[in-house]
């Protein structure tokens, strides 16, 4: 049974060696190409979302007139400051799009390397099959999930190949594979300092845990520690944080509620939220009894520090919730999401029996269900519950009966978890999940995009200041010009927090950063627009092309009309009379 040491099959096609390093790369690509189709999301993308916020510092160092004056890159620098060099290298070599989807890739490896050791760890008779069907339901599942960004997100970002290294770091803890844990601890905390933060704060468990078990120091795991905890000082040295805790919660209830705002959260991401969190804890029959010290120290450490700031958040605890919103507690669902996938076999992988099965079986159904019910997924909920919840209980009822009256092998074990799996892709596919396109992994995917961008950037100088709307996130990216302020530079708090806030408001108002919110700023007159100008130094406005009337009447008053959208992209540019 799963959960505890079986042999491996004497007449294995390939040796458990091959078999160790070859998965992986199988595991990556499928996640890649699925991630690609998953309709979750756009498939690949590269140069928009959060590469509106991280990419800049980065291209800047290569093209010194590139975001000058922008006041936004000078008074809330990200804390990435690898995902800079990185943006810099492949911005010299004018390979920016490769070197964005290598690390990607790197990231898909980091994932497929974790289910890959844990299926030939824990499920040594059906390796293959386990880590496929759990690669083919993790790729289902939605971009966002308990208030962050999910380790699936096809997008270079630091976030994202961070938690993946973090999966990968908590695989070889269970395992107990303490090379890999000094390896890939410390490249967390030099591409995520938060991520390496809770690396941090795992290490110093399984440090605790192992010298009260054994009445050791656990060399390694020290090793790991200082090595982590060297690059989390580094980073924060080099780039500190300027945040406060109340401006940081104002920031969650205000602009992002769905990141670190559970008690905003509608009743689907409650639920979901919740079903996630179940399911994380019924991976702990993954572990075999003995050794499940190292899951309660790993995962279940996670899973507690994430419950508690859910739950304290949405009650609305006084104290406790806001700390939980200031740390940003929900930086640990992505830790938590690969494990509720391996969570969601828990059937496959408990030895109870009887009552305890049922129980444990009534309890994953509801869980299952309830993840299924995410807003972040398309089509309707309820038929996408049905439909992917018979996908893994038709096989799993098959499997658990023929357990009861026959018993079972491994070759039954690799049916059920294959089949099961590719039931949740299909079905998904069927309900709209999937849809077959080839990645485009162009830095800007929109030729129109950077043909406007290099218009505006051939008229505005260098250093001069933009008014855009703020919800048109886009144009400090494609144009390489500051600025007054948009919807998604927004700072952790503090002194920048608060000029954010005066800046949005004068260009409409911070109501149109949450979306769907009005665009406000197209509602602002020309005269308006003119004073925004004069109040930012500025001598440009962009009109969105839905507002005609408003590009007259700046017209009317001497404003020259210097740049037009190109194809359906960009806006109309406006020059302040010489």
């Amino acid at each position: 049974m799963p959960g505890e040491q079986l042999s491996v099959p004497s007449r294995a096609l390939i040796s458990p060696r091959v078999s160790r390093i070859l998965l992986p790369l199988v595991l990556a690509a499928l996640m890649g190409i699925l991630g690609v189709w998953s309709t979750a999301g756009g498939g690949y993308v590269a140069g928009t979302g959060d590469h509106f916020v991280l990419s800049p510092e980065g291209l800047s160092w290569v093209h010194p007139d590139a975001f000058k004056n922008d006041w936004f890159m000078q008074a809330a620098p990200q804390p990435h400051w690898f995902f800079d060099l990185i943006t810099m290298m492949g911005e010299s070599l004018g390979a920016l799009s490769a070197v964005y989807a290598l690390l990607w890739m790197a990231g898909l490896l980091a994932a497929g390397a974790a289910t890959s050791l844990l299926a030939h760890r824990f499920v040594p008779g059906a390796p293959w099959a386990m880590g496929i069907a759990v690669t083919l339901v993790m790729a289902v599942m939605p971009w966002m999930m308990g208030g962050t960004g999910s380790p699936l997100i096809a997008m270079a970002l630091p976030a994202v190949q961070s938690a993946n290294l973090i999966y990968l770091v908590l695989a070889a803890m269970l395992c107990e594979r303490r090379l890999i844990v000094i390896v890939v601890a410390p490249l967390i905390a030099i591409l995520h300092v938060q991520q390496g933060s809770i690396v941090l704060v795992l290490l110093v468990a399984m440090l605790i845990s192992t010298a009260i078990r054994e009445r050791r120091l656990d060399r390694a795991m020290s090793v790991a520690l200082v090595l982590t905890g060297g690059f989390v000082a580094f980073g924060l040295i080099i780039r500190p944080v300027a945040s406060n805790l109340q401006d940081f919660v104002q920031i969650c209830d205000k602009i992002i509620p769905y990141h670190c705002a559970a008690h905003l959260w509608t009743g689907k991401e409650i639920a979901s939220s919740i079903g996630m969190i179940v399911l994380c804890a019924l991976s702990v029959f993954l572990v075999p009894a003995a050794k499940r010290w190292l899951w309660l120290t790993t995962v279940g450490l996670a899973l507690l520090g994430y419950s508690g700031g859910f739950l304290v958040d949405l009650l609305r605890i006084p104290l406790l919730g806001t700390l939980a919103q200031g740390v940003n507690v929900y930086r640990l669902a992505a830790v938590l999401l690969p494990f509720a996938i391996w969570g969601a076999f828990a059937p496959l992988l408990t030895r109870a029996r009887g009552w305890r099965l049922l129980i444990i079986a009534g309890i994953w159904g509801v869980a299952w269900i309830a993840v299924l019910y995410t807003p972040y997924l398309p089509a309707p909920s309820r038929t996408r519950a049905i439909l992917l919840g018979l996908a893994l209980l038709v096989p799993f009822a098959w499997y658990l009966v023929a357990r009861h009256r026959r018993g079972v092998d491994d070759a039954d074990l690799r049916l059920v978890t294959i089949s099961s799996g590719l039931l949740v892709v299909l079905l998904s596919a069927v309900n709209g999940g999937m849809v077959l396109r080839a990645p485009n992994f162009t830095f800007i995917g929109s030729t129109e995009l950077q043909e406007w961008g290099k218009e505006v950037r051939d008229v505005v100088p260098s250093g001069d200041v933009i008014v855009a709307s703020p919800r048109d996130e886009w144009a400090k990216l494609v144009t390489q010009r500051a600025v007054v302020v948009d919807c998604k530079d927004v700072p952790y708090g503090g002194a920048p927090w608060r000029e954010w806030q005066k800046r949005i408001e004068d260009l409409g108002g911070f109501q149109q950063c949450v979306a769907p919110g009005p665009l406000l700023y197209n509602t602002l007159s020309a005269d308006q627009l003119i004073g925004i100008a004069d109040t930012y130094s500025s001598d440009f406005i962009l009109v969105n092309p839905g507002v005609p009337h408003t590009m007259d009447d700046l017209e009317a008053k001497g404003w020259t009309h210097v740049v037009s959208p190109v194809g359906s992209t960009g806006a109309d540019l406006m020059r302040r009379p010489r």
